[in-house]
């Protein structure tokens, strides 16, 4: 009697062993999805920083590259991995600033093969932008 219920727990361990893969690959995905949704944010919300700079300086100045650099340090990004394309100082008044972010960084995310969990890791740019708005800044 006593062996029959040590087969029966042994057999549930070794179901649950089976399907704990399929339960904690949602979970590991959507944290790593979640760690490169703070870093898109974190772009996001430096480009639009750049942006409003740009708008009273009229254009990207190298002040604005390092405030923007410094920036993305302080959000763990490295700034030598992100391109920046931008409308450089000076612009009039009532002319046109631009910027575009573009971060190459690499994603990881997990699959269920045949032989197990199969890690992926992929280098993929990650773009905020074109955004644009008029300089405010009269230049004489």
């Amino acid at each position: 009697m006593n062996n029959m219920l040590n087969r029966k727990g042994s057999a549930e361990i070794i179901g649950f062993l089976l399907i704990l893969p399929f339960l904690l690959l949602p979970i590991i995905n959507t944290v790593n999805m979640l760690g490169d949704l703070v870093r898109y944010d974190a772009l996001r919300l430096a480009a639009k920083q750049a942006l409003l700079r740009m708008e009273i300086e009229g254009g990207m100045t190298e002040d604005g590259m390092y405030i923007l650099d410094s920036f993305l340090q302080s959000k763990n990004i490295d700034p030598a991995d992100v391109h920046v394309d931008c409308t450089p100082y000076p612009v009039n008044y009532g002319e046109e600033v631009r910027i575009c972010l573009t971060y190459q960084h690499r994603s990881r995310r997990y699959y269920i093969t045949l032989t197990g969990l199969r890690r992926v890791e992929k280098d993929e740019p990650m773009v905020y932008g074109p955004i644009s708005s008029v300089s405010k800044r009269r230049i004489e």
